[in-house]
C-alpha cells in the first residue's frame, strides 16, 4: 500500500515490522546485529557501521531477484546492489530505525555502460527501490547517509559512471543524485536526475512497492539476463 502521506515527524509500525524481504527477526540478521553496538536511539553512526560491514561481507554480484529475503542474502554472503540495500534496511529496522522506499523508474540506459554488448536484455525502464531512513525526526535518503550529494560532489566531482562499482558500493564517497541536487557541480556531471523517467511513489517497505507488479525477474528478458549474468561478480 502506498503511503506518501506519512508524517516526517513520526513513523508507523509498518516502517519497523519484519516483512518477507526485510526478515530482520531471522537468525542471520540477528547474528549481525549482535556483533554490532546497538544504539540507544536511532543512530546515523549505527547505519554507517552497518553499511560498511555489509560492503565488506556481502560481495556484489549480478542478479535480478528483488524478492529474496535479506536473511538469504546475508547467509550467501553475496547479493545484488538492491539486495544489499535491502540488508541495510533490515539491519536498520532491527535497531529500531524506521525505513521506507521511494520507487524510482530509472531508464534502462543507465546500466548500458555495464552491458554494452547485451543492452537488448535491459528494458527501457527499471524500478529502483531507493531506501529512506528515519533519523533525527525526519526521513533521509540513503544517498545522504554519509553526506549530502552536494557535499560529496564537491569532494569528488566525477560522475557516477555505473561501469565499475555498484550504487551500493559508491554511496559513501560519490554523489548518487537522482533528485537533481548537484546540477551546478562540474557542469552537472554528478546529476543523475536525467535518468529518472517516472516516480512510483513512497512505500512503507520494498515488499509493498513490488507487490502486484510485473518485475524484470518475471519477464523473458529478465530470465535470460539471470542465465547469462546471475551470480557473476558485478565489480
Amino acid at each position: 500500500m502506498e503511503r506518501s502521506d506519512v508524517s516526517a515527524s513520526g513513523i508507523s509500525v509498518e516502517n519497523l515490522r519484519p516483512t518477507r524481504i526485510l526478515d530482520h527477526a531471522s537468525e542471520p540478521v540477528r547474528a549481525i546485529v549482535r556483533r554490532m553496538r546497538k544504539p540507544k536511539e536511532a543512530s546515523r553512526d549505527y547505519l554507517q557501521a552497518a553499511y560498511l560491514l555489509l560492503r565488506d561481507e556481502v560481495r556484489p554480484i549480478y542478479t535480478v531477484d528483488e524478492l529474496q529475503p535479506t536473511s538469504v542474502t546475508i547467509s550467501k554472503g553475496r547479493g545484488s546492489c538492491s539486495q544489499r540495500f535491502a540488508c541495510l534496511e533490515s539491519l536498520a529496522r532491527a535497531a529500531g530505525i524506521g525505513t521506507r522506499v521511494h520507487g524510482l523508474w530509472v531508464a534502462g540506459r543507465f546500466w548500458n555502460p555495464r552491458f554494452r554488448f547485451t543492452a537488448p536484455f535491459i528494458p527501457s525502464r527499471i524500478l529502483l527501490a531507493w531506501p529512506q531512513f528515519h533519523l533525527d525526526g525526519t526521513w533521509i535518503g540513503v544517498e545522504e547517509l554519509f553526506a549530502s550529494p552536494s557535499r560529496l560532489a564537491s569532494r569528488n566531482p566525477q560522475a557516477f559512471a555505473n561501469d565499475g562499482e555498484s550504487l551500493f558500493d559508491a554511496i559513501d564517497h560519490a554523489a548518487i543524485d537522482f533528485g537533481g541536487a548537484t546540477a551546478d557541480c562540474a557542469s552537472g556531471a554528478c546529476d543523475l536526475s536525467g535518468f529518472v523517467v517516472g516516480d512510483a511513489g513512497v512505500f512503507e517497505s520494498r515488499d509493498d512497492l513490488f507487490a502486484g507488479r510485473l518485475l524484470f525477474q518475471h519477464t523473458l528478458r529478465g530470465r535470460a539476463f539471470e542465465l547469462l549474468y546471475g551470480g557473476r561478480k558485478s565489480c
